[in-house]
């Protein structure tokens, strides 16, 4: 089947082009293509192996990650709102930093003792009420530290880097 990706600021804009058997089939053969801006809304891209790909700006919302491969994408600006993250391996993801879905599903792949009682009550207003870094740092000040340095020792460390330098 003809598949096109195109950007999704300018839908005259095509990314990636050509014969493949679904997009899955397309975004895996073409990983070190220019997905920048990719408009992939809805795509069904359970399990789909995209290491490395660039995928910033890209709009991903509602897609299906589920099981994918996502081992250092870029996804700085990508739109990851309702995309199913869950089983997603994300080490070494970069641009990760301003997505509450990611946060979500680097969280819930912790294990639950990870985090104290303090700190799930924190991640739950975070998550719930997609909390921007000011009211992140007003409302729990230094509270939030512990989450992030915890985060960073599992290889997510550009939360605590942004929050070091909202709160210094």
């Amino acid at each position: 089947m003809k598949i096109e990706i195109k950007s999704r600021f300018d839908s005259n804009k095509v990314l990636v082009s050509g014969k493949y058997e679904n997009i899955k089939d397309c975004l895996e053969k073409n990983r070190s293509a220019n997905l920048r801006s990719a408009d992939l809304q809805g795509a069904y891209l359970r399990g789909a192996d995209l290491q490395g790909a660039d995928l910033q700006d890209a709009n991903l919302r509602g897609a299906n990650l589920r099981d994918a491969n996502l081992q250092d994408a870029n996804l700085r600006g990508a739109y990851l709102r309702s995309a199913d993250l869950w089983g997603t391996n994300l080490q070494g993801a970069k641009g990760y930093l301003d997505s509450h879905d990611f946060f979500q599903e680097v969280v819930r792949q912790q294990k639950i003792d990870t985090f104290t009682q303090k700190e799930w009550s924190i991640i739950g207003q975070i998550i719930v009420h997609r909390l921007c870094w000011d009211s992140i740092r007003k409302r729990f000040n230094k509270s939030a530290m512990g989450i992030f340095k915890k985060l960073k020792k599992v290889g997510f460390g550009e939360w605590e880097e942004k929050y070091n330098s909202t709160i210094n």
